[in-house]
């Protein structure tokens, strides 16, 4: 109506008021408390008519207004929260008050259910705003009203509308969203009787009530304790092949053939289900591929696709870990959509996530299949690479395919180097660029390579001189380092010095030694510390000319990798926020198809000893010289740390 934005601002104006102390004397007593719930909570709590029109014909507008964690101010949600204002210094007061005009609202309903069904919806409401003194996103209601009995009101009010059948849609949508609102409050005994009762309700007609029970579900999943799952997947195994067909039976549904509610329930039931889901793999695999084929066409709902996609990666990571053979059913399934997909100009944004589940697939084979070698041709194709969002997940791929076998390359080797000079000329992309060039070197023969090892060196040097960021110098260390230790770092310099004479020692000061500590990510440090030692212990180049002076200097350096710590950032996080996190960008990045941890050093277990070990050896070939070296080279503190890790690995300096 035409106060539908004045009214929501008045209240919270109100509310500010009611939660100052100093206003306390005006609105603790009972007259103020019952004018203020007969003139303002129940009539700002009741439907109006363009609630009941969307609530029939605009069910998404309904749930989005509704739903926890809109940002929208409606009437609804500001008259709860006025309701919590009330309770900050009155809690027992407005508790008791209230309580007594549910219990009026309530008996009016029994009088007659079908004709006051609204007076039952009003009491809901008061309920739910009475009851909860704090809530979280993530875990609904955290803190309850001491004064009011959720549970007692859950099985007088809430458990009957969901058993009936005669309810009014309305107040099966109020008691789905009362278990959403107080789901961590409820025992997990109540979860197991209550998933069945809820599943019933994704057959309703209504879409604010087969999405509610969708919500439901989704969110009685994630519910933790301790940063595990509550209800987890030995407690859901028997529900897992009942509930699965009804939530794709809403797909089905006027309106709902693109829920994002009902496929983020799907995604769940996926995640929390695990390697249980094997039974049902294939008919959950045919409904997904029937809906990509559909969305294709005209993709409407970014979030919905988000969620059907994360379904898809959940599945290939649970089901193919726990049985590898189902990979070849996965790629028969998937290949022809995909390809469809990939060729069709209306769903380019597609393209990140069709690559990065072709990519988690491809990393869980030993040898590559010929779907897999059909592809590979078109993947250099330039039209691919000007899509920005496919850029993370096609390199992703290519490095896996590199890692399985890199003989598919062929005669492609100069397309590989063409897409490494466009990445690393961009700031944004370069080290895409670099885990491209890693990979390279890593797992193709140097034989075939190191005619163009000079030209990609060069064009690092010309960025590391022309526009370099820290991000790119970083990279590059790391890459020195794996490069040396890979191929031999005598092998590196000569390369170096290839392309321009005495350009090796002016690295090394400059960029190398100053930034070794500076790298950042586990395996970068690792190769950063591997490499280097052996620069340090097992290259000619350093114990010749002018070297030795600047030796100590790398040492110095190494060692500072090992005891600076490196930032790391750790969260407690549920799956839906990877997920919606990585949704943000052009890259859609799927937390179900998370990259398998790879060492590509996996022959150094431990980096420390590594180099203790490194300089025993090196010392036996110049005795008394390195000891001396790092006596008169090397600050006291970090010898104290030498004297560690030789005395941890039992070296000894000659």
């Amino acid at each position: 109506g035409r106060y539908d934005q004045l009214v929501p601002t008045a209240i919270k104006f109100l509310t500010s008021v009611v939660e100052k102390e100093w206003h306390k004397k005006n609105f603790g007593n009972p007259k103020a408390i019952k004018d203020f719930t007969e003139k303002v909570i129940i009539p700002q709590l009741k439907l109006k008519p363009g609630d009941m029109e969307n609530f029939q014909s605009n069910g998404l507008e309904y749930v989005r207004r509704d739903m926890e964690g809109s940002d929208v101010d409606t009437r609804r949600r500001t008259t709860i929260n006025f309701v919590r204002g009330l309770c900050k210094y009155f809690e027992k007061e407005v508790t008791q008050i209230l309580k007594s005009y549910v219990e009026s609202l309530l008996k009016q309903y029994q009088s007659d259910q079908a004709k006051n069904w609204m007076q039952k919806d009003v009491a809901m409401y008061i309920s739910m705003a009475l009851a909860i003194r704090g809530s979280t996103r993530m875990k609904g209601a955290t803190k309850l009203n001491e004064f009011f009995d959720v549970m007692g009101f859950f099985k007088s009010q809430v458990l009957p509308e969901l058993k009936s059948q005669s309810s009014h849609p309305v107040l099966k949508a109020d008691s789905l969203k009362f278990i959403v609102t107080f789901r961590s409050q409820l025992p997990l005994e109540a979860y197991k009787s209550l998933i069945e009762l809820i599943a019933q309700h994704l057959k309703h007609d209504s879409y604010v009530v087969h999405t509610y029970a969708a919500a439901c579900i989704e969110r009685i999943l994630a519910v933790k304790d301790n940063g595990k799952t509550r209800f987890n997947k030995a407690h859901f195994k028997p529900y897992i092949k009942p509930i699965l067909p009804l939530l794709f039976s809403i797909f089905e549904k006027r309106g709902s053939e693109e829920n994002e509610y009902a496929m983020k329930a799907v995604f769940r039931v996926c995640t929390v289900g695990e390697e249980h889901l094997a039974e049902v793999a294939g008919t959950v695999i045919q409904s997904i591929t029937t809906i990509l084929s559909k969305v294709a066409k005209n993709p409407r709902m970014p979030n919905f696709n988000h969620y059907l996609f994360e379904t898809l990666a959940c599945l290939v990571k649970n089901i193919c870990n726990a049985h590898p053979k189902a990979i070849a059913t996965f790629e028969k399934a998937l290949f022809p959509p995909f390809n469809m997909m990939l060729g069709m100009e209306t769903c380019r944004e597609f393209g990140p996530y069709v690559f990065q589940i072709l990519a988690q697939l491809l990393e869980m084979h030993k040898e590559i299949t010929q779907p897999f070698k059909n592809i590979f041709a078109s993947l250099l194709h330039p039209a691919m690479w000007a899509e920005k969002g496919n850029i993370p997940a096609m390199i992703r791929l290519l490095v896996a395919y590199l890692r399985v076998d890199y003989r598919v390359v062929g005669e492609k080797l100069e397309g590989l180097l063409g897409i490494f000079q466009k990445l690393i000329a961009k700031k944004r992309d370069d080290h895409f660029g670099m885990a491209l060039i890693s990979a390279i070197v890593e797992k193709i023969p140097i034989k075939l390579w190191k005619q163009y090892a000079k030209a990609f060196i060069q064009m690092m040097f010309m960025r590391l001189k022309n526009s370099t960021t820290p991000k790119f110098t970083r990279n590059f260390v790391s890459f020195a380092g794996f490069f040396c230790h890979k191929h031999g770092a005598d092998s590196f310099v000569e390369i170096c010095e290839g392309v321009n004479k005495g350009l090796f020692s002016n690295l090394l000061q400059k960029i190398l030694i100053p930034n070794i500590e500076k790298v950042d990510g586990k395996t970068e440090r690792k190769s950063c510390a591997v490499g280097m030692t052996d620069l340090l212990c097992k290259s000619k180049t350093m114990v010749s000319g002018d070297y030795p002076r600047i030796w100590p200097q790398l040492l110095k350096a190494i060692i500072n990798l090992f005891e600076i710590p490196e930032q790391t950032y750790t969260l407690e996080e549920d799956i839906m926020d990877i997920s919606e996190r990585g949704f943000k960008t052009a890259y859609c990045r799927l937390a179900a198809s998370a990259e398998k941890k790879y060492d590509p050093l996996a022959d150094v277990p431990n980096v420390k000893q590594y180099l203790a070990l490194s300089l025993g050896q090196l010392s036996k070939q110049y005795p008394g010289k390195i000891k001396a070296a790092i006596g008169n080279g090397l600050p006291a503190e970090h010898q104290g740390a030498l004297e560690r890790y030789l005395s941890q690995a039992g070296a000894t300096i000659a």
